[in-house]
């Protein structure tokens, strides 16, 4: 079985929660442009910026503010081009929603290996928001995310100047920030239908922020020395202006717990259906009845029907000196929801625990094995 090495993709620092990671950025592409990799024939797009997304909600401060691909979004396709072709498209499409930027070397390096030992399956990294902007996982949702989706598919399918793909099936991934924003997508906006296949559908994914009040809690009880930092990265995202130093909550352990009560303001005019975004972008939660679907989301707010969902981390979940430095997503939402979706008789979900490997690590090293054997298994 081939292990992927993703290198610098291990090393995610709670992207769910900053709206893009902190990966290299690379030069780029402001058109399509093709690419050929010697070895086995791989085209590559390269990653493809979408201008027009910067007239969506954007937000680009601090070091996102001179950067000039800043409120773009982009897709990069690959795919084996002596096997993958218009007159002979393959069926498996890999939707991978990514946390960092689509020319991040390890993610290259991953695909390229994926490709070699998969070389019926297209693979194509969307990421909707920037890396270096701090959002909601909502804001500029869904038109980034059907923007960059679209575009690539209009090229992908029959039709389209590549037509290396036959329409019918679709697997989605993606972890920390990639496994965010389409859980959350999906339960808020009806946009995801156009992004499926014509036969198989499905969801793998792994440490994804589906509840903010939790991870925010849970991130400001840390007593690690990054903890506050991430803790500001969550109130940034949620809250309209800058927050300031007296955003504390005096029963957490380090005093770093969301009780301002801006921390839940409106962070755009339009975002979050005009309504509070902690709770828009939070779709699994929990009363005294158990937990539950957040209010508005049901299971037939998911149009894919087959899910697998992986947590990592859970050794450290407890130690409040470590959680922050493992980037320690707590499991407990993301087992709930397969739970709900599996007791769904239209859905089918399956959750692997996986206690001893930091965040992201056992997903992207196992990524082939873990996602898309388990696609290929799936009736």
């Amino acid at each position: 079985m081939t292990h992927l090495r993703w290198g610098t993709l291990v090393s995610a620092a709670l992207a769910a929660c900053s709206g893009g990671g902190d990966g290299p950025r690379d030069a780029t592409t402001d058109a399509p442009a093709l690419d050929v990799d010697a070895g086995p024939t791989i085209v590559d797009t390269a990653a493809v910026h979408l201008d027009d997304c910067r007239a969506f909600n954007r937000r680009c401060e601090g070091a996102a503010a001179t950067d000039p691909q800043c409120g773009t979004c982009q897709y990069r396709a690959r795919y084996r081009g002596d096997v993958c072709t218009a007159a002979a498209p393959c069926d498996d499409l890999f939707l991978y929603w990514s946390a960092y930027d689509c020319n991040t070397p390890g993610l290259i390096d991953a695909t390229t290996a994926l490709l070699a030992a998969y070389p019926r399956t297209i693979i194509l990294c969307a990421q909707p928001i920037y890396p270096g902007e701090i959002l909601p996982t909502s804001l500029g949702a869904p038109e980034r995310d059907d923007r960059v989706v679209t575009a690539a598919l209009t090229r992908l399918r029959p039709g389209g100047d590549l037509a290396a793909w036959s329409g019918a099936n679709v697997l989605m991934g993606g972890c920390s920030m990639g496994a965010t924003r389409y859980p959350v997508v999906a339960a808020r906006y009806p946009e995801e239908g156009g992004w499926l296949g014509t036969g198989k559908n499905a969801v793998c994914m792994s440490d994804g922020v589906i509840d903010i009040g939790a991870q925010d809690a849970f991130v400001g009880a840390g007593t690690g020395p990054s903890c506050a930092s991430r803790h500001g990265r969550i109130a940034h995202a949620y809250t309209r202006a800058v927050p300031t130093s007296a955003h504390a909550c005096s029963d957490s352990d380090a005093g770093q717990c969301a009780c301002d009560p801006a921390h839940a303001a409106l962070a755009y005019p339009g975002d979050c259906a005009d309504g509070d975004c902690v709770e828009f972008d939070t779709i699994v939660a929990r009363d005294s009845a158990g937990p539950r679907f957040a209010p508005g989301v049901t299971a037939a707010s998911f149009a894919v029907p087959h899910w697998k969902l992986v947590t990592e981390g859970d050794r450290w979940q407890d130690d409040l000196a470590s959680r922050c430095e493992r980037d320690v997503v707590p499991a407990g939402p993301f087992t709930e929801l397969c739970a709900l979706l599996d007791a769904d008789p239209a859905h089918d979900c399956t959750v692997a625990n996986v206690p001893d490997t930091p965040h992201c690590a056992y997903y992207n090293m196992h990524l082939g094995e873990v996602c898309l054997d388990w696609f290929a298994a799936l009736p």
